[in-house]
């Protein structure tokens, strides 16, 4: 049947006439009666009899009514969504971040897009970075947020924020007082309990690397996969650890000091969608909030930041004399 023959069937089959179910339609009743003829002819059975000046369903049109009316169904969401988009930019968008940017940035973005598109249905999720990309290569996420993520050339990547790796310290465990530079080294907390990361996401990598390389290995016995899981064990006195500045900034400072690492070590924030869809509007303006919410985080860096700053050098290099 033709999507014109299933109005027009489902039509009849509410009101009872081909009149009523004409003026249901706006239409005349030679169409309905029409259509009802060329359905009847393609199925190859008929789907109403005339009793008593009413059209009575057949048993087979009572059999296909059920899938007719499931079926309009869909076809009814269809034109709502497309109204909703042509009149106020309504729609649904399905947005995924990691675990760490979900809290701290994804959130207050959403407050604001919502605001802005009361009527967009909204699906979040929350996923590793490669489980993003295979959503949205599958076509199950429209719009992706994650630190660094690995080149793919099916995937277009724009920075939406960057940011520097911060050191959280428990006010239980306070760093010891700088030197005449104001900064203490890394080596001389190199026997402080320190939470690590055991992923391989561009983060857990960056830290491990730099440690690696400045010939660290702090004394860790606890080992996490996210960053919010190791701001949340920080703030229970486990250890200190490295932490995005948006993770960190998320802290409660009657619990945490945050201390800025010297050289500075960067990562950037991208906003991921697949190449082979066209992009929205809405995914345009959550990318925009996304990036207006970040921005506006990170104004709050400068107040938080704590003295001393830390080093990555040697104590018997003087940083602390």
């Amino acid at each position: 049947m033709r999507l014109r023959q299933i109005e027009v069937f489902r039509a009849v089959m509410l009101t009872g006439t081909a009149s009523e179910a004409a003026r249901l339609l706006h239409v005349s009743q030679p169409v309905v009666t029409r259509v009802l003829q060329h359905a009847e002819a393609s199925l190859g059975f008929r789907l109403f009899e005339r009793v008593k000046g009413r059209l009575q369903a057949t048993p087979e049109a009572a059999a296909l009514y059920g899938d007719v009316e499931r079926l309009y169904g869909e076809i009814e969401r269809v034109r709502r969504v497309s109204e909703s988009l042509r009149h106020s930019g309504a729609g649904r968008l399905r947005v995924a971040a990691t675990p760490s940017l979900a809290g701290p940035l994804l959130v207050p973005a959403l407050q604001r897009f919502c605001a802005r598109h009361p009527d967009t249905q909204v699906q979040v999720l929350t996923h590793h970075t490669g489980e993003i990309v295979q959503g949205l290569l599958s076509n199950q996420i429209d719009l992706g947020f994650a630190f660094s993520p690995p080149r793919h050339e099916a995937l277009a990547a724009a920075a939406v924020a960057s940011g520097r790796m911060l050191l959280a310290v428990p006010r239980g465990l306070p760093l010891p007082a700088g030197g005449r530079r104001g900064s203490v080294s890394m080596q001389r907390l190199a026997e402080r309990p320190f939470i690590a990361y055991d992923d391989n996401s561009s983060l857990g990598l960056l830290v491990r690397q730099t440690l690696a390389r400045n010939g660290l290995e702090p004394r860790s016995t606890l080992e996490v996969q996210t960053y919010s899981l190791a701001l949340a064990m920080v703030e229970a006195g486990l250890g200190l650890t490295l932490l995005d500045q948006f993770t960190a900034l998320d802290a409660d400072p009657a619990r945490i000091a945050l201390h800025q690492i010297e050289p500075a070590l960067p990562f950037e924030i991208h906003a991921l969608r697949a190449r082979h869809r066209a992009t929205s509007s809405l995914v345009d303006d959550m990318r925009a909030q996304f990036a207006l919410v970040a921005q506006a985080t990170a104004q709050a860096l400068p107040q938080r930041l704590e003295a001393p700053a830390v080093v990555f050098e040697p104590a018997a290099a003087g940083a602390e004399n």
